[in-house]
């Protein structure tokens, strides 16, 4: 019989390969269950991407200084400005008005969200500003807050108490994004826009604007209203705008006043010319009419030539009371006004015999003349507005003209200025 193999005693240590042995695979078995842990853990945590959230809020101011009516705040020459986040740092002559104005010095950012102004002097001793924060500002993010803000402020011991109110219409809706500027009368020996602008305000989604913290008395000023682009402070070439009809002022017996509605018309709508009365043409019998002709820059002056049909139209003028041309289109213009002869109510040549025995006995053939016609150049029509006229002399001239009436061609009976009769198709852009 074999001898059973003897039994180890559980008692017995292993020796120091066991250990070594043993040692090294719990080393690997933990850092194994290390790296496992680490991996599912990062594919647990979802974290936020390079840059974070895109920022569409725009920014706002959070704190003035001196605050929003102070009184009493001295001759300073110092403002502080705060936003909400971090700016676009651009200096404070781009975006912060004083009215009345005030010179800026320089613009001092401390961490992009506080703007520091200084101003060339002290501001003046008891008065009353207001101070405009423009629109159009950007933050760091280039997120444009298209709000603009106003406040007071006041070096005396109480702020201007006058108001302004009124209401806009763009022809036959509010006008929204409209601006208000005021400018002062004096000094009237220059043009209103270069005159120092008085107040600016703007109008709300009903067309309605508010002047506040006026001087009382304050004024008389003119006024001027247009459309803006949101942010801007300026007119576009075609922006809808007119100059308020009447001179706007607040008095100590009301200091707040209420404007008429202004209605603001677009570029391009018709304006018309308004006549009185004015001196019938002494040798000549039939109805006054008149048409209109734009002047461009093309322009080379006026050659009579008949007119009618292609879209002129044409207004009877009575000289006893005078009448209007309607659809005239804005800019400069001229006005063709014309005894119509043979009523056929166009601006045409008629034969001698139709002018009278003492135009006859000028020649001794028939001959043809334009009706007898006046002429008044650099006629400036406003949209949508009327514009007084008074009506030109008639000059004691007849012009030889084509035999030839518009829409009818030749004339029948012999003519010696009808060698070389125009084209009656083109017509003047009217």
């Amino acid at each position: 019989m074999r001898p059973e193999a003897p039994q180890r005693n559980q008692n017995t240590r292993p020796g120091p390969s066991v250990l070594r042995t043993t040692l090294a695979v719990a080393l690997l078995a933990a850092a194994g269950v290390i790296g496992l842990s680490t991996l599912l853990s990062s594919c647990a945590i979802m974290e936020a991407p390079p840059g974070g959230p895109v920022d569409e809020e725009p920014p706002f101011v959070t704190f003035v200084y001196p605050d929003s009516g102070a009184v009493d705040v001295g001759p300073i020459q110092k403002l502080t400005i705060a936003f909400s986040e971090k700016m676009d740092r651009q200096p404070a002559t781009s975006w912060l008005y004083f009215f009345p104005d005030q010179r800026i010095r320089k613009t001092s950012w401390k961490g992009a969200t506080v703007a520091e102004v200084e101003l060339e002097e002290p501001l003046p001793a008891d008065t009353t500003l207001v101070i405009e924060i423009a629109g159009g500002m950007r933050d760091a993010h280039r997120v444009k807050n298209e709000k603009m803000r106003r406040y007071p402020l006041a070096t005396g011991p109480e702020l201007a108490s006058g108001s302004l109110s009124g209401k806009l219409m763009l022809e036959d809706e509010a006008l929204k994004n409209g601006i208000v500027e005021l400018y002062p009368m004096q000094p009237d020996s220059l043009e209103y826009f270069q005159r120092p602008l008085a107040r600016r305000t703007h109008t709300d989604a009903r067309g309605v604007y508010h002047f506040h913290w006026l001087p009382v008395p304050g004024g008389p000023w003119v006024a001027r209203a247009f459309q803006a682009k949101e942010g801007s402070l300026r007119p576009q070439e075609n922006s809808p705008q007119r100059m308020l009809p009447d001179t706007l002022a607040v008095s100590s017996e009301h200091p707040d006043t209420t404007v008429a509605t202004v209605i603001v018309y677009r570029p391009t709508t018709a304006g018309r010319l308004e006549a009185g009365p004015f001196a019938p043409h002494p040798r000549f019998a039939g109805p006054v009419m008149a048409f209109t002709m734009e002047i461009t820059e093309a322009d080379t002056g006026y050659i009579a030539a008949p007119r009618g049909g292609g879209g002129v139209v044409f207004s009877t003028l009575l000289p006893d009371s005078g009448g209007t041309v309607q659809d005239v289109k804005p800019g400069r213009n001229r006005l063709v006004a014309f005894v119509d002869v043979n009523a056929d109510s166009m601006f045409s040549s008629v034969p001698d015999t139709l002018l009278g025995a003492e135009v006859a006995a000028l020649t001794d053939t028939l001959t043809w003349y334009m009706e007898p016609w006046a002429l008044q150049e650099g006629i400036d029509v406003l949209p949508g507005l009327p514009t007084a006229i008074t009506m030109p002399g008639w000059p004691d001239t007849l012009t030889p003209g084509p035999a030839v009436l518009v829409g009818q061609g030749p004339a029948a009976t012999g003519d010696t200025l009808a060698v070389d009769i125009p084209d009656t198709t083109q017509q003047p852009t009217e």
